[in-house]
This record gives structure tokens, sequence and C-alpha cells, in this order.
């Protein structure tokens, strides 16, 4: 992260809703208001377009119970890593519309035999994380956001048996242009419906 962030206290949590002041406690509350709203999702889809307003909505459904400012494009730049910067907040809107219009053009995914679906969802997966449009609870967002595409194609993404570390060294990688290991890794989560 770089300059001022405005979405922190004097202490370094995150300003929510809740008016926790402790990131532990913050971290609690978030996790288990995230996770109901996630099962709802998961049982009411979202209507939308799969673009960035899509995204946007789904990252207000899940957060908008904990953040004042879920659903919003975050101002600030941030980073994982010293090395590994997403997608400055100037550019959020311009970048987002060119992977989205792909993704458009490629009828959402509908109609692909599941080594074409696992490609292209890797490839879909590793751009919105590194468009990185919110301040926090970005992971959760396209996970809901691509769950929910996902079974618009046919397919069933589980989640659930997804391996942390290996999707964090798998996003680290999409965020140097290489996605063989998130495809690799949605080779033992994507199932039909």
């Amino acid at each position: 992260m770089t300059g001022e962030d405005p979405y922190v206290d004097t202490k370094g949590v995150l300003l929510n809703k809740l008016d926790i002041t402790s990131s532990s406690a913050l971290s609690q509350a978030e996790t288990d208001l995230s996770l109901a709203a996630m099962l709802r999702l998961s049982v009411h889809p979202l209507p939308g377009s799969y673009d960035l307003g899509h995204l946007q909505s789904f990252h207000r459904q899940i957060f908008g119970a904990v953040y004042p400012w879920a659903g919003e494009l975050r101002t600030v730049d941030i980073a994982r890593t010293g090395q590994d910067v997403f997608c400055r907040c100037a550019f959020i809107e311009s970048y987002s519309a060119g992977v989205f219009a792909d993704l458009a053009a490629e009828g959402r995914l509908m109609g692909l035999r599941r080594n074409a679906f696992v490609a292209r969802l890797a490839h879909y997966y590793g751009e919105i994380n590194a468009i990185h449009p919110f301040r926090e609870g970005n992971g959760r967002t396209q996970r809901a956001f691509l769950g929910q595409l996902g079974r618009d194609a046919g397919w069933r993404i589980a989640w659930s048996a997804m391996d942390g570390h290996q999707n964090d060294t798998a996003s680290a990688a999409a965020l140097q242009g290489d996605t063989t290991l998130l495809a690799t890794m949605f080779e033992s989560l994507v199932r039909p419906i």
C-alpha cells in the first residue's frame, strides 16, 4: 500500500460500520458476516451483466454490513507484497472495461468443455485478482462472482476444497502473467453441475 490510506483509523484498523477498533475482532466479525452473505448469494443469484458494476454489487452484498465503502472502487494503490502491486486505482475502470468486454465476447464461458472452461476461468480469475478493485474483500468477492458465472455456464467450483497456499502461489504467478498454476488449481475444483 502506498501513501495515505483513508480506509483505516490511526491504529491501522479498517474503518467499519460496527465501530470495531481491534483488527482481530474486525476480522472475526467480517468473516462471520461475509460467510452468511455468501451463503445467501449461493441460494439467491445476483442478477447482472458480469461486468465491473456486477462485481461491485457482489462486494456490496458481501461486505455491506461491515464497511461503509462496500461496493465502491478503492481510491488508494495496494500491493500484496513489495513486488506484487495490483492495478493502480486510477486505471481500475479502464482496465476492467477491457477484461469484462473480453468475458462478454467469450459468451461468459458458456458452452465450453471442461478443459476450455478451466483454462478461461484461470485467465479471468487472474485478471480480476490483478484488478483488485476493492480495499478489502477482493478474494471472496471474485470467488462469489466467478462461482455464479460458473454455475450459469454449467460448472460448479468447489471453493471449499481450495488450498489457500496453492491459491496464493498461483495468484502471485498470475500477477506475473503465468496462469498455469491457477489452471492446475482449478483442475481439482471444477465439476459439472
